[in-house]
């Protein structure tokens, strides 16, 4: 797989980085910004420009675009090293604050517009659903304001691919690692200390008498109680403890699976096989992308 880094300096200079010694790039279901770590080798001297922007293209294909958080220029034995860490374009909804306001009567598209459409990102759904009430608090961010809203109205997450926000995770793909394919390690694991069997809702008068369940905790023997106030952002209430309690489930049973090399997957694409008695299917929640000077490797965690 052909690796390009491109660039571009505070000055609005653009050039290519050619000479990689190492890089890890992380994707996951739960954040918008992916996040880049590059190091390079410098072919003479130091590195004096700030860099403001950079881009990964894998044998022609985006797989990165983001801002430059920190650079670090170091010298030590194999020579003079520049380092980057980076977040993808999605950053800049996290690190913007929303202003604080109520709505009323507003939809899913309008939301779009006042909170993500002028950081220059696109909407790429169909859905759309009106409220008639909904609160942006202090301290908010932009990308918070939103994926709440999607979440209490449409009930779906929303995810950024590039420039695309989308319903969802972006990958359709389905991959069956094959007997034959070359396999580091197999990991399944089962988390039991987050899921909630059971929000206690308080009312008016300031009781908690409404008890919601959640069946799925109840057929695996787990006993979590949680009580919630009713938020002042949503008048639903218990349409956010169910919410909670799915919320709680998100990641409880999960497999990892290293490759020894750089795959074109992507977050939601649909991940099977079998190894060493271990079979898994399931679709893919996190990924690590690395490469050093000891080889290749994808990390994948699906559910």
């Amino acid at each position: 797989m052909k690796l390009r880094f491109l660039v571009e300096t505070v000055d609005g200079a653009q050039q290519e980085l050619e000479r990689p010694v190492s890089l890890l790039l992380t994707r996951s279901a739960d954040t918008p910004a992916d996040s880049l770590k590059g190091v390079f080798l410098l072919a003479s001297g130091s590195w004096e420009q700030e860099i403001v922007r950079i881009d990964l293209q894998a044998d022609g294909v985006w797989w990165f675009r983001g801002i430059c958080d920190r650079q670090i220029v170091g010298i030590d034995s194999e020579g003079c090293k520049l380092t980057v860490w980076a977040r993808s374009d999605a950053a800049v909804l996290l690190d913007n604050e929303a202003i604080p306001q109520e709505y009323r009567y507003i939809s899913l598209w309008e939301m779009f517009e006042k909170h993500l459409a002028p950081y220059g990102f696109q909407r790429d759904f169909a859905e759309n659903s009106l409220v008639l009430n909904y609160q942006v608090g202090k301290g908010v961010s932009e990308w918070d304001a939103f994926s709440t809203f999607c979440e209490r109205t449409v009930g779906r997450r929303p995810h950024i691919h590039l420039s695309r926000v989308l319903l969802g995770l972006p990958g359709q793909s389905s991959h069956v690692i094959a007997a034959d394919e070359a396999v580091t390690a197999v990991r399944h694991t089962i988390r039991r200390t987050e899921v909630i069997s059971q929000v206690l809702l308080r009312d008016e008068l300031g009781r908690y008498s409404t008890a919601l369940q959640n069946g799925a905790a109840q057929k695996l023997k787990i006993t979590r109680r949680r009580c919630m106030l009713p938020s002042a952002e949503w008048s639903f209430p218990r349409q956010d403890v169910q919410l909670k309690m799915q919320e709680s489930m998100r990641g409880r049973e999960q497999w990892e699976i290293e490759l020894p090399k750089l795959t074109a997957w992507n977050l939601g694409d649909e991940v099977s096989g079998t190894r060493g008695g271990i079979t898994f299917r399931g679709n893919i929640v996190y990924e690590e992308f690395e490469f050093s000077s000891s080889g290749e490797k994808t990390t994948v965690m699906i559910e």
